[in-house]
């Protein structure tokens, strides 16, 4: 009965995630360069929200969603996310392939994350950034708020302020990644850039009534609950 347990867990995890039991054969394990180690840790504002990567020993590791995710450098340069099965059994996510991109003359920044696709197409979707002092009037915003719409078709309902590893974050309905945010004054927060073209970043102002919340051409105020 406990096998049958195992396997059913198994086969549902397969199912869940878009995994593969390895990369392409003919590649295999390297080490970090202790250059990359130490430009790869710090802090990310992703397509999807925050990230964080840290870097133990020789040890490249992230936690998205909940899950630990272990960064493991192949024979081609490149990086693969790699998730434990029921904690015991190393595969990759997926078939994309990351890489650094440590070349930056943008003004957005020193480093950016590539995402590799099997398709050949390449995209930006990390940003590294410094994570500022959080100012103590932002501090007192900290919580939950109710987001009502005045301009726009965004679906954002609430939002919950907080801070994570010393970063000033919103977490966004139910999602569950918060996105990273920076303050400019007391008065206004705002995202910072995910290293692509495509960016849409958020602000936070703060006056006598509450917040308001722009992004593209969407515009709401927060009233805290």
């Amino acid at each position: 009965m406990k096998n049958r347990q195992l396997l059913l867990i198994s086969t549902f995890l397969l199912l869940l995630f878009p995994l593969s039991l390895s990369a392409k054969a003919s590649l295999h394990q390297v080490d970090f360069s202790p250059q990359e180690l130490k430009i790869i840790q710090g802090h990310y504002s992703t397509i999807y929200g925050y990230l964080y990567i840290q870097v133990r020993g020789k040890q490249v590791s992230t936690n998205f969603d909940g899950k630990y995710i272990q960064l493991v450098k192949k024979s081609n340069g490149r990086f693969y996310p790699r998730y434990k099965l029921l904690k015991l059994i190393p595969i990759s996510l997926g078939s994309m392939s990351f890489s650094l991109n440590n070349n930056i003359n943008n003004n957005k920044g020193e480093n950016q994350i590539l995402m590799h696709q099997r398709n050949k197409k390449t995209q930006t979707v990390a940003q590294k950034f410094t994570a500022s002092v959080v100012p103590n009037l932002w501090k007192q915003r900290l919580g939950k708020y109710k987001a009502t719409l005045l301009k726009g078709d965004s679906k954002i309902k609430k939002i919950r302020l907080a801070i994570k590893r010393g970063v000033l974050v919103a977490y966004i309905n139910k999602i569950s990644n918060p996105y990273p945010l920076l303050a400019l004054s007391a008065s206004k927060i705002f995202s910072p850039s995910a290293g692509h073209n495509s960016d849409q970043p958020i602000s936070i102002l703060a006056n006598k009534t509450g917040l308001n919340l722009n992004y593209a051409d969407n515009k709401l105020i927060l009233k805290k609950f």
